[in-house]
């Protein structure tokens, strides 16, 4: 039985990193590849969700690389409040260049069934949240709009995804 780092590991060389025929050969995420062989992903386990919400912050207090994310493998907190955390910590960390991205078991539906060019499993139930720079994953996802990668997107995942990251743009003042 793999970890849940290794999960997420397995995850990003197995399905975020290979072309996918669904988005023209670009992989899910063209730059998850150079972060993970550069060693600037951080991963947290973490197994109490009455304390995950502290070592969530903690993590994005903290803040300094190219992405960290936090996983939990208690399921004790619902896709909708983790969803409700995530939006209400982003207008604190927003105006300081974090961004957090919430990933919850429940969340998985047909909106992203687009996207299966792999029959990757995950060998455990966790949620995470990734953290990162708004601001480079705002530039690089303004790159990406140019060169057609999202053209192929599902409409609701692109909203749910792309769009309502936009929605704390007014945060970060320059």
């Amino acid at each position: 039985m793999r970890t849940i780092t290794e999960d997420i590991l397995s995850w990003s060389k197995d399905f975020l990193e290979i072309p996918n025929k669904h988005l023209n050969n670009f992989p899910v995420c063209p730059y998850a590849k150079k972060t993970r062989l550069d060693n600037q992903v951080n991963i947290i386990e973490h197994n109490d969700s009455s304390t995950y919400l502290e070592a969530l912050i903690k993590e994005a207090n903290n803040f300094k690389g190219k992405i960290s994310i936090v996983a939990c493998s208690d399921l004790s907190i619902t896709a909708d409040e983790l969803a409700d955390y995530i939006h209400a910590l982003n207008y604190i960390y927003v105006p300081k260049d974090v961004y957090l991205m919430a990933s919850h078991p429940e969340d998985f539906d047909e909106e992203i069934d687009f996207l299966q060019d792999t029959t990757w499993e995950s060998h455990n139930d966790f949620l995470m949240v990734l953290i990162q720079s708004f601001d480079e994953l705002e530039e690089a996802s303004t790159s990406l709009k140019k060169i057609g990668y999202y053209d192929n997107w599902n409409e609701d995942y692109f909203s749910g995804t792309v769009e309502q990251r936009k929605q704390y743009k007014h945060l970060r003042k320059k």
